[in-house]
């Protein structure tokens, strides 16, 4: 019990809010070795006897763990309507579910059809505890888990803070803590179960109910994200009044009441007579799409650029907030691959994203990385092309948005092809692909925007997903990519298919009996690939799986990261990603480097073939007697050499050479170490490079100077910092090192090599 506890504390984020008593959970941390003890005897004696002091609840999140147990015991209990805080269950089946539902709203034809987007007021606040307790009970969770809970439910008190003050002290009457209690998700999931449980049982009671169009299969009436309520039905009165009578019948029961004001009507097809009585009876507002349902647009067509703008507008809104601040192009860097390059995730996990959407931010992220602002011609040093390539490449590591919006995408295909448990699979395979497979399906100009974009993904990822064969029963024969040379389908025609008593629903088991294919015999001089394809040895006892396969054909467990690396374009390895990018570089000398190595530096050399230097022949400001460029610089200018001539007894690299390639040569064959004389050698020249280009831009455009030995103070100053915050195995070599370089042994570790960002 103990250690279950101390591991929940140190799970817990350090920034969580403090209650009254200021304290956060890094305190609780810091000080665990001498209130530890107290804490977890507390915690047990609530476990014990069940009660707790009033002032104790105050700060009871800090205290009780937060275990995924809930998160497990939920899905048995909750029908596929709910999708929050169950375990295996995601907010984009809903958003994709109510995508397919709403499709076409706006053309009103087709069957009657109306839906509603319920909020709840105040949903979490007005929870009857009286009502939580009778839950918890029909639910069958034991009589003493009933009592924990309902006590750090029923105990909890407020203060009233005024201008940071705190006022007050009363006892709550109801309702759930939202945000601060580990539990409060959960137990308003099991309230709102309760709810789909009312509305199922007044359909099943009403002769006169009426499914809306493609839910009748899966008696699919209401979607839940928490207290985001969506109902549907077909556009009738009688259907409106059962949803009616269940929301009445919920709100005496739990004290949970529809917002009228906030809650909207949507109707397709239906005549206005019909609509009056049914806003007469459900009295919420009529309105059109497309409207914010979870986060992101709801549409009932394609997702168009509009639709978007409030995208691109916090992207940046975000950068207008950062232009002001004095950022390196490695602290850009870092912003935009954290921050600007995960903004987009949610919408892009859901959609599909238009082309233009994507093109305008990456042109914000393009601007940001160059200019910290508004891109101008010819600011980039490098092409956006090359900044998305990977470390190893030669790029900067940013992503393609289009490809990984994409890659986001095809997650929803591996859970289709898998078979995963949810509500939007059942829905695709019972209203979509009707028995077939999802390879076949063809593309028809009825279907939905949304499951079009995803039928248009096949090409991209057709020769990944390959299917492992265990009993042969779930792999279509035809169209599941099962051996080196299918799909067969690709050259096995339907007439053929079909005359030899096959279909294209048949599995790979129906194609075997006793060992032997069962196609024709015609067939292996017809199609004479066949005569390879081995009879697979068929596993009663393992069912059939998915493999996700890369370009080389290796076999990787399915991730959005492995399907980016099968999908995206590539280029070759550069040798000297290794010295440039590590875990204990600095990173605006890193990004200094790499601008080096792809000779983009405004060097006099590169200016020339730009066009921009109107005919001058600008001298190095360092030397003054040679002409500036890049291979001068770096390091054979006279000044370049001072510095490295200086600083070669403390990067460990005997017989380096003064010019960058041949430093280069002798990193090369160690660059991949985590060793003190790699690291040290790697920051050393990466320094040294990036303050003597910072020393000729002084002299040039600032008319000042400093002597070789300030530069080199500097480039001792900036590594001797960084390695204070690493640690290396004690080794010969590393107490060398620290003796150079005055850093203290306590740094040296006996076992393993740890690496730290600074």
């Amino acid at each position: 019990m103990n250690h279950k506890l101390t591991q929940a504390m140190f799970s817990m984020g350090n920034d969580k809010s403090p209650g009254p008593d200021g304290f956060t959970a890094a305190f609780f941390k810091d000080t665990w070795e001498i209130i530890g003890s107290d804490v977890t005897q507390a915690i047990c004696e609530f476990f014990t006897n069940g009660r707790l002091l009033k002032e104790l609840n105050h700060t009871i999140i800090t205290l009780i763990p937060k275990v995924n147990a809930p998160a497990r015991k939920l899905k048995e209990v909750s029908k596929p309507n709910q999708s929050a805080f169950v375990m295996g269950r995601s907010i984009s089946d809903n958003i994709l579910l109510t995508q397919e539902i709403m499709h076409n709203y706006h053309l009103d034809r087709g069957a009657p059809r109306c839906a509603f987007k319920v909020d709840i007021q105040k949903a979490y606040d007005t929870v009857d505890w009286e009502f939580l307790r009778v839950v918890l009970i029909g639910f069958g969770f034991h009589d003493r888990m009933i009592s924990w809970i309902m006590e750090c439910v029923t105990t909890t008190s407020f203060s009233i803070s005024i201008n940071g003050s705190l006022h007050g002290h009363f006892k709550g009457r109801r309702g759930l803590r939202q945000g601060d209690h580990p539990l409060s998700p959960y137990l308003f999931t099991l309230i709102m179960e309760v709810f789909t449980l009312i509305l199922h049982r007044r359909v099943r009671e009403a002769p006169n109910f009426t499914y809306h169009r493609y839910c009748s299969d899966l008696e699919l009436i209401n979607l839940c994200f928490a207290d985001d309520l969506f109902l549907s039905a077909h556009g009738d009165v009688h259907s409106a009044r059962v949803i009616q009578e269940a929301l009445d019948e919920f709100k005496d029961a739990s004290g949970l009441n529809p917002s009228m004001p906030k809650s909207k009507a949507y109707f397709c097809n239906v005549i206005n007579y019909t609509k009056l009585a049914i806003l007469n009876v459900l009295p919420f507002e009529e309105d059109r799409l497309p409207v914010k349902y979870l986060g992101v647009p709801l549409v009932s067509s394609r997702l168009i650029f509009r639709d978007c703008k409030e995208l691109i507008e916090k992207v940046q809104n975000l950068v207008n907030d950062w232009k002001n601040k004095a950022l390196s192009s490695a602290g850009r860097l870092q912003l935009i691959q954290s921050v600007l390059g995960s903004l987009h995730v949610y919408w892009a996990s859901v959609f599909i994203l238009p082309a233009r959407v994507l093109l305008d931010i990456e042109q914000i992220m393009r601007g940001f990385l160059w200019c910290q602002c508004s891109l101008s011609r010819g600011k980039a040093k490098v092409s956006w092309d090359v900044v998305c390539l990977p470390i190893k490449e030669g790029g900067l590591g940013v992503r393609r948005l289009d490809l990984f919006n994409k890659a986001l995408m095809v997650s929803h295909v591996w859970k289709l092809l898998s078979l995963k448990e949810s509500l939007w699979v059942k829905w695709i395979h019972v209203y979509k692909l009707r028995n077939r497979s999802f390879w076949e399906v063809p593309y028809r100009g009825k279907m939905s925007w949304g499951w079009r974009k995803l039928l248009q993904l096949r090409p991209l990822i057709r020769d990944h997903i390959w299917t492992c064969i265990g009993d042969g029963c779930k792999t279509s024969m035809w169209f599941d990519k099962w051996c080196a040379d299918g799909p067969l389908y690709n050259f096995i025609s339907s007439r053929d298919i079909a005359r030899a008593g096959f279909s294209h629903a048949s599995k790979v088991r129906e194609c075997i009996h006793d060992g032997v294919w069962r196609w024709p015999n015609e067939w292996l001089v017809k199609y004479p690939t066949l005569n390879s394809i081995q009879v697979p040895n068929l596993d009663d006892d393992k069912a059939d799986c998915l493999e996700w396969r890369s370009s080389d054909g290796s076999v990787h467990p399915f991730s959005i990261q492995q399907v980016w690396e099968s999908i995206r374009p590539r280029d070759n390895v550069v040798p000297w990603h290794d010295l440039v990018w590590y875990q204990a570089c600095i990173p605006r000398h890193a990004f200094n480097m790499w601008l080096i190595f792809k000779k983009r530096l405004k060097t006099q050399d590169c200016l020339s073939r730009w066009d921009v230097t109107d005919g001058l022949a600008v001298v190095c400001p360092l030397c003054e007697t040679q002409p500036d460029s890049h291979d001068h610089l770096f390091f054979d200018c006279s000044f370049s050499q001072q510095d490295w001539s200086r600083l070669k007894h403390l990067d460990g690299l005997r017989g380096s050479g003064s010019s960058l390639d041949s430093i280069v040569s002798i990193l090369l064959p160690i660059g991949k170490r985590k060793s003190s004389k790699s690291c040290i050698g790697k920051l050393v020249v990466v320094a040294a490079a990036y303050f003597a280009w910072q020393e000729r831009n002084s002299r040039l455009f600032k008319n000042t100077k400093r002597s070789a030995k300030e530069v080199v103070d500097c480039v001792v100053s900036a590594v001797r910092l960084k390695l204070l915050s690493c640690h290396f195995k004690k080794s010969k070599d590393a107490m060398m090192f620290a003796r150079l370089w005055e850093i203290p042994l306590s740094t040296l570790k006996n076992h393993g090599v740890l690496f730290m960002y600074f």
